[in-house]
């Protein structure tokens, strides 16, 4: 089952008293890295620059308990030269470490930062005398490429490297992409891993090419003491990724695993139950070149310290200001009442499904955190009882919730070249182009019916968007024969006043002939009405006109309904349109792109001039479509069909396409939300001519898409469509830059 918290694991066995004044005291004695005060930094020696990341295979690359690689500097201080040394670039800015305290003779912490600056009060873990601890980290380097580290107490120090970055004003790989946290494996749900054993583990949600993850490998019971490692192929590394002291114990430990073909390896050293998650990825060359996903090193600062004020309760969230788009540092649960978790998110988001640090005993808990910074800061959330610390020591760069101007990525070829350049809004930096056709990832529209069965759109768009919590980029109406539109209702639901506007989607359908005599004249004055109301309007719109013709389809010549006289009807509209003065209508040809109908479609197809959007309208009824990829293109092999859009991509190589209708049947599949638990990103990688998705939000007897739907399956549902909604691939900008 994907994305159950890691610690649904551990839940507190009792609910904790007020303790404020030992949870504060034990800290404080305990170790020096939660002193509350302000860093002194010297930072001449610091390149504060972006950087981009680079992929190094994991190395051990110190450790004390053997005498490799550190120069002592004092009696708690190490050094540790890291540019320049196994594959490390020389001129590296930053590097990414798997950190381990082993071997403790007493409670401590350690603290990495830029070999020679002053220390900062602030840590990366803590540790114990009976355990071992590990956490990820990534710690700028002095000017000769090295870093420090520090210990509290004396204690074996183990560093592995698992990468790099190198300073990059712009930059295609190595650009750091958050996701919605995903679980990738969970081996409760299946099998624990035996003593020894290697598993593969599968990252859809990363683009293709991508370098490396960010991913939080949690270990838990039951398993044997020992250690997970994490890598991409080959042989298994010298290093370790996660460390479990005792058969009950639940660590997590978050790291920068390199990547192969969108996958890794794990790896167990004694056995017991994993968890991946996925908090993010790096770039690889199929990416644009941007500036956006930089990385930027910052000495340590502290950003939340609950001591100072008071703990948070079990179930209990709180915001605290970060830098950056992406923030980078350490989360600190300090002394929790008993076993929990705590998880990091963009403030204004829902509470993430994963976790970031678990705890099964009252003691420091330390891991490596990297959160989107919402509009309002970030929030923590805490399972039990605690006190928490957040130490900030760098960020990506960019707004990845709210972003103004996101990328397009350059993708691997595909059967379609890419679209000409759209125009773009100098304001924006990124916009839209004659046709509708926006730069920057795609629009989300959807049909708004009201759920008691009449058309009451204002009702309808306040059903969808209650559920959705996403105004619609465009709003789709059926129209026929002298309807003139758009109507007055219409209107008051695309042009809100505070609300971005939405973009009109009209399917019209001329009445009362057929498709022949439409095209001899006979539904002149029909078309000459539509004219009439489009042209009183000051934007573009998108018009299809007759659609999901394929099921009206006649072979007989004298049925007037041949596939030549649908392609004569549809050109006779758009030439009579265009004779009246009609320049403010998008053309949409738009077939069911069903493959039962697959002979139809080359006949039917009305030709380049006269079709601005290729356009289909596919469901997801019983369990035929697997997922979001399998709604965008379903190939038949055994038909000799290649999918619609593969079809359509190589029939009008240029085109952008938009799926008319889409959904997931929530009567007949079996796990709707599953469909849609896909990352949108992914579908702009496999699919770039996909350009618009508009949701068909309604209910009949025998088929059931609305998102509001009260059953158990149906609010699984809503949540999986508000999560897919509001990815930023759809939210990319606003259709107010819309011509």
């Amino acid at each position: 089952m994907r994305n159950r918290a890691a610690s649904d694991l551990h839940q507190p066995t009792k609910r904790a008293g007020r303790r404020t004044a030992r949870l504060g005291i034990t800290a404080a004695l305990l170790a020096g890295s939660f002193v509350v005060g302000s860093p002194t930094p010297n930072v001449s020696a610091i390149d504060y620059s972006t950087s981009a990341f680079v992929q190094v295979d994991p190395y051990r690359a110190a450790d004390t308990r053997s005498g490799q690689g550190f120069q002592r500097v004092d009696d708690n201080t190490k050094r540790l030269k890291v540019a320049g040394v196994n594959g490390v670039p020389a001129d590296a800015s930053a590097v990414a470490i798997t950190i381990v305290a082993t071997n403790a003779s007493a409670p401590g912490y350690a603290l990495t930062y830029p070999a020679g600056e002053a220390r900062s009060d602030s840590s990366n873990l803590n540790y114990t005398p009976d355990s071992t601890f590990s956490t990820g980290a990534i710690v700028p380097l002095s000017a000769d490429g090295s870093l420090d580290v520090y210990t509290l107490t004396s204690v074996d120090v183990i560093i592995d490297v698992t990468g790099a970055f190198v300073p990059r004003e712009t930059s295609t790989s190595g650009r750091f992409r958050a996701v919605e946290p995903y679980r990738a494996m969970d081996s409760r749900e299946s099998t624990p891993l035996a003593a020894g054993e290697t598993r593969t583990v599968d990252l859809p949600v990363v683009w293709k090419g991508a370098t490396a993850a960010m991913v939080t490998l949690t270990g838990t019971g039951p398993n044997n003491p020992g250690f997970f490692t994490a890598w991409a192929e080959g042989r298994v590394p010298d290093t370790s990724t996660v460390n479990l002291p005792t058969p009950d114990s639940t660590r997590a430990t978050t790291a920068i695993v390199p990547l192969s073909d969108q996958s890794l390896k794990v790896y167990s050293s004694h056995g017991g139950n994993l968890i991946v998650d996925v908090v993010g990825f790096f770039t690889g060359p199929y990416a644009g070149e941007s500036d956006e996903g930089l990385f930027v090193p910052m000495m340590p600062r502290r950003r939340l310290d609950t001591r100072t004020s008071y703990p948070m309760g079990a179930g209990e969230s709180r915001s605290f200001s970060a830098e950056g788009g992406v923030a980078v540092g350490s989360l600190t649960m300090v002394t929790p009442a008993g076993p929990g978790f705590g998880a990091l998110y963009a403030n204004g988001t829902p509470v993430p499904k994963t976790s970031m640090i678990n705890s099964t005993s009252e003691q420091y808990i330390a891991n490596l955190a990297v959160t989107r910074v919402g509009r309002a800061g970030v929030s923590v959330h805490s399972s039990t009882y605690s006190n928490y610390v957040f130490d900030q020591f760098g960020y990506f760069t960019a707004d990845l919730v709210n972003p103004t101007v996101p990328e397009s990525p350059v993708l691997p070829p595909k059967p379609a070249p890419a679209p000409k350049p759209p125009s773009v809004t100098p304001s924006s930096g990124c916009g839209v182009s004659a046709l509708l056709v926006p730069a920057c990832g795609a629009w989300l529209g959807a049909s708004i019916p009201s759920r008691d069965g009449n058309y009451t759109w204002s009702k309808g768009l306040a059903e969808y968007e209650s559920v959705a919590q996403n105004v619609p980029d465009i709003l789709h109406f059926y129209k026929n024969g002298n309807q003139t539109f758009p109507s007055k209702s219409e209107l008051a639901v695309a042009e809100r006043p505070g609300k971005p506007r939405s973009l009109l989607l009209y399917n019209w359908k001329p009445t009362g002939a057929t498709w022949r005599e439409v095209a001899n004249g006979a539904a002149d004055s029909q078309i000459a009405n539509v004219a009439n109301g489009l042209k009183k309007y000051p934007h573009k719109v998108f018009l299809n006109i007759y659609h999901e013709p394929e099921d009206q389809v006649r072979t007989s010549a004298s049925s007037g309904m041949t596939v030549a006289d649908y392609k004569a009807m549809y050109r006779h509209v758009v030439d009579k349109l265009r004779s009246h003065g009609v320049n403010n209508a998008v053309y949409v040809w738009n077939p069911m792109g069903y493959e039962g109908w697959r002979d139809y479609l080359d006949g039917l197809y009305p030709g380049d001039d006269y079709v601005d959007w290729m356009c289909y309208d596919p469901y997801a009824k019983d369990d035929m479509r697997k997922n979001l990829a399998d709604i965008a293109n379903r190939p038949r092999p055994n038909l000799g069909w290649p999918g619609y859009y593969d079809w359509a991509t190589t029939k009008a190589p240029g085109k952008p396409l938009m799926m008319c209708e889409f959904g997931v049947d929530t009567i007949s599949n079996s796990d709707p939300a599953a469909i849609l638990g896909g990352d949108a990103e992914q579908l702009m990688r496999d699919f770039p001519m996909l350009k618009a998705f508009v949701y068909w939000n309604s209910v009949d007897s025998h088929v059931d898409t609305r998102i509001d739907n009260t059953s158990a399956k149906g609010r699984a549902y809503g949540d999986a469509y508000r999560q897919f909604a509001n990815q930023p691939f759809f939210n990319a900008m606003s259709p107010d830059v819309a011509p």
